[in-house]
C-alpha cells in the first residue's frame, strides 16, 4: 500500500465518512492534537522516571482517541470521559503537594525535560483555543475540552516537578 493517494492534491482530505477541505476546523484541531502528541513523545524521550513515562503514554492514548472523536464528529463517537480529566487532576495534585507554592512567574527552560514539557503545554493551549472556536459552531465532548484545559496545567506542573524534584 502506498502512503500517498493523490486525493489530497486539490486541498481536500477525508474526515471519516465525508470529504472536507484541509483548512476545515476539524482538520486544524486534529493537526494541533498531533503536534501535542509529538511533543509528548519528545518529552517522554527525556523523562527518566518510568511512572511519568507511563502517564505520558496514557495521555498520548487519550489524545489519539480524542482525534478519532473529532474526526467522527458525532456524539456516539465521544471517547474522553470524566475519569480521564480526574486522572490529570490527581497527577497535578500529587505534584503540587510536593512542590513549593509559586510566588512569581517562572520560565521552564532549565533542562530538556522542562523545555519539552513547556513546548507541549504551549501547543496544548493552542489546541484548546481551536477546540473552543470549533465548539461555538457545533457540540463537542465537554470532557475533551476539560481534558485539554487540564493537560496544559499538568504539563506546566510536570515541568516544575521534573526540575524542582532534582534539587
Amino acid at each position: 500500500m502506498k502512503i500517498y493517494t493523490k486525493k489530497g492534491d486539490q486541498g481536500q482530505t477525508d474526515l471519516m465518512a465525508i470529504r472536507v477541505g484541509k483548512d476545515d476546523p476539524h482538520i486544524d484541531l486534529i493537526g494541533l492534537l498531533d503536534e501535542v502528541m509529538a511533543n509528548l513523545l519528545m518529552l517522554k524521550h527525556y523523562i527518566k522516571a518510568t511512572d511519568i513515562k507511563n502517564d505520558l503514554i496514557k495521555i498520548h492514548d487519550i489524545l489519539f482517541m480524542m482525534n478519532y472523536e473529532i474526526a467522527k464528529n458525532s456524539v456516539d463517537g465521544y471517547q474522553t470521559k470524566e475519569e480521564d480529566v480526574k486522572f490529570l487532576e490527581s497527577k497535578i495534585d500529587q505534584y503540587d503537594h510536593i512542590l513549593k507554592p509559586l510566588t512569581k512567574f517562572i520560565k521552564l527552560d532549565q533542562n530538556e525535560e522542562t523545555l519539552w514539557s513547556n513546548m507541549a503545554r504551549v501547543v496544548t493551549r493552542r489546541a484548546e483555543r481551536q477546540f473552543v472556536e470549533l465548539s461555538k459552531t457545533e457540540p463537542l465532548n465537554q470532557f475533551s475540552l476539560s481534558f485539554i484545559n487540564r493537560l496544559s496545567d499538568y504539563l506546566f506542573t510536570l515541568g516544575r516537578f521534573v526540575f524542582e524534584g532534582r534539587e
